[in-house]
C-alpha cells in the first residue's frame, strides 16, 4: 500500500494512466532493442504524415535555399527533416596469440575485429533508424546526411552515432509502399541535382571501417624513444610498423566499403569521404621501459549510384532585345534571360 492510500486512498485514473505509460515505456525500450524508433517518434512522424497533402503540412529542412530550389527542379519535394542515432559501448580485445610474457609481442599487429564491428554496428543502427523515419513520411530518399560521431567522458567506451537528413520523395511517383527503402546519401542539394542530370540516381550509403592495432618493431622502439646514446634517433628514418598499420587499416576499411556498393548493385561510389583517426597507446614494458603502440580508426564513406537515364532540362539562353535605349543617341541595350 501507497503512502498516500493511507491519507485519502488513490486515483484509478491516475492509477491507470502511469501503468499505460509503463506499458508504454516497455514496449518502446523493446523498439530499441531490435533496431527500430522509440515510439514517441513512430506516433510523430505518422502524425506529420497524415497532413501530407492537406493544408496543413509543414516541413522542417537543413536544405538551403539553393539547395531546396535545385532539389525541386530535380524533380522531388521536402517532407522533413530526418534523424536517427545510437549509444553504443565498445568493448576491447585482446589478443592471445600477441600476448608474451605479460606484455604486447612487439612487431606484431592486427585488426580489432571487436571494435571495428562495435563502429560498424553502432553507424548501420543510426543509418537504419534515418531510414525507418523517411519511410514513415513516404520518402523515396533522404539527401543532405551528416553522420556525426561523440564521444563520452563520463563512461568507458562509450559513443553516439547521429544521422541527420531531408527525407524527399519523388513528385510525378506514387507513394512508396511499406516495403520500399529510401536511399541515403551524403550528397548536398546541389550534387544530387547534378548527379541527376548526369543520369544517375543514389541507391544509398557506403560505409567501411577498420580497428587496427599496430605494434613497433625493437628498431621503431629505439629510433623514436630518443636520447644522446641513441645513434637511431639522429637518423631520418621511416617507421615502417606504423606506416603498414595504417595502409592496413586502409586497405581493409576500402575494401569493406565496396562491397557494400556491389551488394545493391551499384554502379560506383560518389563523394568518397576517409577519415583516420591515430590513438597513441603507452604500453609499460617493465625496467622503466615503455614503448608506444598505434591504434588506427579508419573509416571510407560514400554514396552508392546507379545509372538511371533521366531527361535533363537544359539551360537555355535567350537574348532580348529591350526597345528602350538606355539614353537619347545611344543603342537599344542587349539583354541576356536566362531560362531553365
Amino acid at each position: 500500500m501507497r503512502l498516500r492510500d493511507l491519507f485519502g486512498g488513490s486515483d484509478p485514473a491516475q492509477e491507470q494512466a502511469r501503468e499505460a505509460a509503463q506499458q508504454r515505456q516497455e514496449a518502446s525500450q523493446r523498439s530499441i532493442e531490435a533496431g527500430g524508433l522509440p515510439l514517441n517518434a513512430t506516433a510523430r512522424l505518422q502524425e506529420q504524415a497524415s497532413r501530407q497533402g492537406t493544408p496543413q503540412h509543414f516541413f522542417t529542412s537543413d536544405l538551403s535555399v539553393n539547395e531546396l530550389s535545385l532539389t525541386r527542379q530535380a524533380g522531388y519535394h521536402p517532407l522533413g527533416q530526418v534523424m536517427g542515432s545510437s549509444v553504443y559501448h565498445v568493448g576491447w580485445q585482446w589478443r592471445t596469440q600477441s600476448w608474451r610474457n605479460g606484455v604486447w609481442q612487439t612487431g606484431a599487429s592486427y585488426e580489432l575485429d571487436v571494435m571495428t564491428q562495435a563502429f560498424y554496428h553502432a553507424r548501420h543502427l543510426a543509418l537504419g533508424r534515418l531510414q525507418q523515419e523517411a519511410q514513415l513520411l513516404g520518402a523515396t530518399g533522404v539527401v543532405g546526411v551528416r553522420l556525426e560521431r561523440k564521444e563520452y567522458e563520463w563512461g568507458v567506451g562509450l559513443l553516439e552515432f547521429a544521422a541527420i537528413g531531408t527525407a524527399i520523395r519523388e513528385t510525378t511517383a506514387p507513394r512508396p509502399t511499406k516495403a520500399t527503402q529510401p536511399f541515403v546519401g551524403n550528397l548536398s542539394g546541389e550534387e544530387f541535382w547534378t548527379l541527376r542530370q548526369a543520369g544517375y540516381r543514389p541507391v544509398g550509403f557506403a560505409i567501411g571501417n577498420c580497428s587496427y592495432y599496430a605494434i613497433p618493431s625493437w628498431n621503431t622502439q629505439w629510433a623514436t624513444q630518443g636520447g644522446i646514446f641513441n645513434s637511431s634517433s639522429w637518423q631520418n628514418m621511416e617507421l615502417t610498423e606504423y606506416t603498414q598499420g595504417l595502409y592496413n587499416a586502409r586497405e581493409l576499411a576500402m575494401e569493406r566499403m565496396e562491397a557494400e556498393a556491389r551488394a545493391v548493385g551499384a554502379d560506383g561510389i560518389i563523394g568518397a569521404d576517409v577519415h583516420v583517426e591515430a590513438e597513441p597507446v603507452e604500453i609499460d614494458t617493465g625496467n622503466n621501459q615503455h614503448r608506444t603502440d598505434m591504434l588506427y580508426h579508419f573509416t571510407a564513406i560514400g554514396t552508392s549510384i546507379v545509372s538511371a537515364p533521366h531527361p535533363p532540362r537544359q539551360l537555355s539562353i535567350t537574348p532580348v532585345i529591350s526597345m528602350k535605349p538606355w539614353a537619347e543617341g545611344k543603342n537599344a541595350s542587349e539583354d541576356v534571360q536566362f531560362n531553365v
